[in-house]
């Protein structure tokens, strides 16, 4: 069976301003001649995504007069000795011809010309706006999978980040809990990584399940970390209980031989965000250290200051 030919054509996007406005680059690999479409925002940023690419730029094209969509244009213009075509240029050498007096075979040559080369930009500006759909579609699914724990399918370390950014710029006081499944490297040594997996997957849904609608994400290793917005610690840390308990109740078994493997529990330490969120953090992480020196299975609360408060 005879493989289909690729396509020639290849596309990138060119974020442009701070506010995530794109300028499409689209060019052919058999001749590297290569269009901008829509080049406003940063001239350099422009200039740098061309020169990325390895291409000649032969031509500007505007799909809309917009400041963000053409601002650069003409600059870009004068500088690559370039016209910008935008929809229309060949259009209305046309359209000049005819009003000039174009008659008989020179008249219907004229508007021939100008319903061939609209037929034409637009099948090309098709295609291209197909493959700048294609190609943000997979953008975003690039930028959503950055965000996600790969094992857990929950938010990751980054997407925390980010929300608790959110929170302060909104200035909401929230509530944080870092969580830590208690003995976590005796389950890998004893029954193998593959079950730890599972374990560490097995408390994800527990947490998510228990604490929604507070989000639920993957710190770090056998860590999980819960925001809640809330300024009451002591209402976090009663959930977070509550999920520590039920899972501890549960008897576990290994899917492959049957045998019972015990319990599952984890050690938590929870804060109030009264400072920075850095700070917030290590007073969480202090709460959990401190739950892990007396005993673990425990949920701590910290201070805004003075002593570790127990959450039973």
């Amino acid at each position: 069976m005879t493989e289909p030919n690729p396509s020639p054509m290849k596309a990138a996007i060119l974020p442009v301003t701070p506010l995530q406005q794109n300028c499409s680059l689209i060019w052919c690999t058999q001749t590297n001649k290569a269009a901008l479409i829509d080049p406003g925002g940063d001239l350099d940023k422009l200039k740098a995504g061309v020169a990325k690419a390895g291409v000649e730029l032969e031509k500007i094209l505007i799909t809309h007069g917009h400041l963000d969509h053409c601002g650069q244009a003409g600059v870009l213009a004068r500088e690559t000795k370039r016209q910008a075509d935008g929809v229309g240029r060949d259009i209305a050498e046309e359209s000049q011809a005819i009003r000039e007096g174009a008659q008989g075979e020179d008249l219907k040559g004229a508007i021939r010309r100008i319903i061939d080369r609209a037929a034409t930009a637009e099948r090309e500006l098709s295609t291209a706006s197909s493959r700048i759909d294609r190609l943000q579609r997979d953008l975003e699914e690039a930028r959503n999978k950055a965000l996600v724990d790969e094992l857990t399918g929950i938010p990751n370390r980054r997407a925390t980040r980010a929300m608790i950014q959110d929170l302060e710029i909104r200035k909401v006081r929230y509530c944080t809990a870092i969580i830590d499944i208690d003995h976590f490297k005796v389950i890998n040594d004893t029954y193998g990584h593959a079950v730890g997996d599972r374990a560490l997957k097995l408390v994800a849904n527990a947490l998510t399940e228990a604490l929604a609608p507070w989000p639920v994400s993957r710190w770090g290793g056998e860590e999980f970390l819960v925001i809640a917005e809330t300024p009451d610690a002591g209402r976090l840390a009663e959930k977070v209980t509550i999920a520590k308990n039920a899972l501890a109740d549960r008897n576990l078994k290994l899917r492959e031989t049957d045998e019972p493997m015990g319990a599952i529990t984890f050690s938590a330490g929870v804060a109030v965000n009264v400072d920075t969120s850095d700070e917030t953090l290590c007073r969480a992480d202090n709460a959990l250290y401190e739950a892990k020196k007396s005993g673990r299975n425990k949920v701590l609360i910290a201070p805004e200051s003075g002593r570790v408060a127990d959450a039973a």
